[in-house]
């Protein structure tokens, strides 16, 4: 999603990548650290089983690698999640998620677990709403009836921050309070795309949690996607 590399250029952190994942993890296991963050996932997204290539890297960089980090002594780890733990099918990058977070739970201290949607952000992955941005006559594979649920990269680093002051933990759904389509999208950009035809849905999940913590965060997808824009 783009949102650890925003982290690793917004705080003064150590980054961790597969390249020096060994090194970093064994490094610290001995000095250990204040925070961990925890928002990279391997592989595909795994909405079906056959979109798995290789099974033992798929599970050591989600949860091989989850359980590495909570050996490394810290005060508190941060898990971002998903709302698709939510689907009611069963998907690989769900069931991932939902392993991950119980290691998380089990092993960490202090933990905390975002469920997020979509992130908007200058690093976001590109997807429709990125090529939409780019280039108002695209050619879109969604239909304008697709809708998303929005976030910023700034105002996840901000809770993960302030979670840390104040020893907030447990599972939270981090999200905006209503859904945006893709229609109300393209007009905000005064746009003309060719639609496609993949209707995707994202559910509304309440963010009154996230609210009762801090009541800034209780924005529309559509104010969240006009701030991301200024940003721009």
């Amino acid at each position: 999603s783009g949102l650890g590399k925003y982290i690793s250029e917004s705080i003064k952190c150590i980054k961790v990548t597969r390249s020096n994942r060994k090194s970093i993890i064994q490094t610290y296991k001995t000095k250990g650290v204040d925070l961990i963050i925890h928002c990279a996932f391997g592989g595909q997204g795994g909405f079906s089983q056959n979109e798995v290539q290789d099974y033992f890297k798929y599970v050591d960089d989600n949860i091989l690698f989850t359980k590495e980090l909570t050996e490394i002594p810290h005060k508190k780890i941060v898990y971002i999640s998903s709302l698709a733990v939510y689907e009611k099918e069963y998907m690989n990058y769900k069931h991932t998620k939902l392993y991950a977070e119980s290691i998380i739970n089990t092993l960490g201290n202090a933990p905390l677990i975002l469920r997020c949607p979509a992130m908007l952000g200058k690093h976001m992955r590109p997807n429709n709403v990125y090529k939409l941005i780019k280039d108002k006559n695209c050619k879109l594979s969604l239909t304008k009836n697709s809708s998303f649920n929005y976030i910023l990269h700034s105002d996840i680093l901000d809770f993960i921050l302030f979670s840390y002051n104040w020893l907030i933990k447990g599972i939270i759904d981090f999200t905006s309070s209503k859904n945006i389509t893709l229609e109300a999208i393209v007009e905000i950009l005064n746009a003309e795309p060719e639609y496609g035809h993949y209707t995707f849905n994202t559910p509304l999940i309440s963010n009154d949690k996230l609210i009762e913590y801090n009541s800034k965060l209780n924005k529309t997808s559509k104010e969240v996607f006009n701030q991301f824009i200024k940003q721009l």
